[in-house]
């Protein structure tokens, strides 16, 4: 017997209509905002993720999937949503034409890890990118449409937010140095693998999961204090934005996300009920992203939510408490091969006109047909037998209250209609 690989799963029902009902609701939500759908190949040139995602970062070094091709060309299994964006973007000219460009996504991602409740090495992200301008009103836009989804899936997420800065002397590379220097002051105190991070990357300090190395980040300098003029205002125009749109949010200094492409605005959610582990997702901008990958400079910014944290937190308060409702409206009960034959035409009539109906092919009893209708979650029973057959009627229970009625076959339509 085969098993599914570790730290993949199947999505059965009823758990697959509860990922269709939130995906549908995510990019119904992002389309009114403008932002259409982008499909990008689950792999690509492993050199897009050294590039932007960072050579040093834990994604890059420990949790790729990276295979060559029989062609020997290196290849990487996808493991975030904005990078195969922008080269998507570039690739194809977009940013020629009108700006923002506004694209929405919900794709597998894929990241080599340990596999823990909500965090699989196989994962469906939504998200939202917006590209084109480094208005601080596109952020808001961008925070705003992420933290409606969320509330209005059936979440009351606590939005952290804070800004890194961007890359130049007089802003976060100024704080590096900084920051650098008290690493190497209290290089002892870190974890083994946090120290060597010192002189390559600094700033993933504060993702660290070490609790040696949370205890000295606790009182490690902030790069909210570094800043430059120009990023710190554009943060207050972000701060003001999401006031003048009443979301809340807390600012977090700590707070930097794990991909080197961030710059400015960065943003997380965090719900209850997921345990220590309570993000959902997040975002930030990437200003100089295009440019890393060869582009001209092209700022944006967007976020990733992950599709199996949000489920979980629905459940842990009771969004889910009662199983979601089948698609099938109407179960036909037929009893005899003439009356099964009247049921697939009945069925397939239903079905063409918008209304979910299923019929028993297995042969079963009418007991059995009917315990099947009320397992399908069906609102209507539709029974065709002999008598039924004979005057060309069929019998019409409502299952939720238990009257029927006999009609003609042609009014049955009508009366079973959502």
């Amino acid at each position: 017997m085969f098993a599914a690989p570790k730290g993949t799963k199947d999505v059965l029902p009823p758990e697959a209509w509860r990922w269709q009902w939130l995906t549908r609701l995510a990019m119904d939500t992002f389309a009114l905002a403008g932002f259409a759908p982008v499909v990008t190949p689950d792999f690509e040139h492993t050199e897009l993720f050294e590039r932007s995602v960072g050579s040093e970062s834990e994604v890059v070094t420990k949790q790729m999937y990276t295979f060559a091709d029989r062609g020997g060309r290196s290849l990487t299994l996808r493991p975030e949503g904005t990078a195969p964006v922008m080269r998507a973007i570039l690739e194809r000219g977009l940013e020629r034409g009108a700006l923002p460009v506004k694209l929405a996504y919900c794709q597998a991602m894929f990241r080599y890890e340990r596999p823990q409740k909500g965090r699989t090495r196989q994962h469906l992200q939504l998200g939202a990118e917006g590209i084109g301008s480094e208005n601080p009103l596109l952020d808001a836009e961008i925070i705003e449409l992420s933290t409606r989804f969320l509330t209005t899936a059936g979440l009351k997420p606590v939005l952290l937010l804070n800004s890194i800065g961007h890359e130049d002397p007089s802003c976060r590379q100024g704080y590096i140095k900084v920051l650098s220097g008290f690493l190497h002051e209290h290089s002892a105190e870190l974890a083994s693998a946090d120290r060597a991070r010192i002189d390559t990357n600094p700033l993933r300090t504060f993702d660290s999961k070490e609790e040696r190395t949370l205890a000295v980040m606790r009182d490690a300098p902030l790069l909210s204090d570094h800043i430059c003029a120009a990023c710190r205002e554009h943060f207050d125009a972000v701060r003001g934005a999401l006031e003048d749109l009443e979301v809340s949010f807390e600012i977090e200094p700590r707070l930097v996300r794990g991909l080197d492409y961030y710059s400015r605005t960065t943003f997380e959610y965090q719900v209850t009920g997921l345990g220590a582990q309570s993000a959902v997702g997040g975002g930030g901008r990437y200003d100089g992203l295009s440019e890393a990958l060869g582009g001209p400079r092209l700022p944006g910014i967007g976020f990733g939510l992950g599709v199996e944290r949000i489920l979980l937190a629905l459940e842990s308060v009771g969004t889910f408490a009662d199983e979601p409702a089948s698609a099938v409206h109407v179960y036909v009960v037929a009893l005899g091969e003439r009356a099964q034959r009247a049921a697939l035409k009945l069925t397939t009539d239903l079905r063409r006109r918008g209304i979910g109906a299923d019929f028993d092919v297995m042969g079963r009893s009418m007991k059995g047909q009917m315990k099947d209708a009320s397992r399908s979650g069906a609102r209507w029973a539709v029974i065709l037998g002999e008598q039924e057959m004979a005057t060309g009627t069929a019998t019409v229970k409502d299952l939720e209250s238990s009257e029927q009625t006999a009609l003609p076959l042609d009014e049955v339509p009508g009366a079973v209609q959502a």
